[in-house]
């Protein structure tokens, strides 16, 4: 998810929300900080990103990012990623927003899951979005 989508529940059908697991309020979540959850039994890491020094295409303002990848360490099978120091890497035109793993340190993008160290890591990637101030994920396609 690139910004925050605030909507409202009333903008969602019943069958589109099922797909859906609630996390938790919006307000709950630190900046720049992981959180842990479970969708379906898997461990997940939520992080809510500063929002950027870069206007967001919707408005002048800058927006912020809710990002939702594997909590499980793809080295050591732990699940330790929520507790990652987040960062960035400069890419141009853009900065790519990074989850360095608290055991190992090897850097992933948290928007694709792909480690910046070693090409045959990677972090599984779920999709989210706020509705009515509640964070909401689900797995993102593969």
């Amino acid at each position: 998810m690139t910004d925050v989508e605030r909507r409202s529940a009333s903008e969602e059908t019943p069958l589109s929300l099922a797909e859906w697991t609630t996390i938790c309020p919006l307000e709950r979540l630190p900046f720049d900080r992981g959180v842990g959850a479970i969708i379906d039994g898997e461990p997940i890491a939520v992080f809510r990103l500063s929002p950027s020094d870069e206007p967001s295409a919707v408005g002048s303002e800058a927006a912020e990012e809710i990002l939702a990848v594997s909590h499980i360490d793809p080295v050591s099978g732990s699940p330790v990623m929520a507790r990652g120091l987040v960062g960035s890497f400069a890419s141009p035109p853009t900065e790519i927003p990074t989850l360095a793993s608290p055991l190992h340190k090897q850097r992933y993008n948290l928007r694709t899951g792909d480690c910046l160290d070693d090409e045959t890591l990677r972090l599984r990637v779920f999709d989210v979005r706020v509705i009515d101030g509640i964070v909401m994920a689900k797995p993102a396609p593969s």
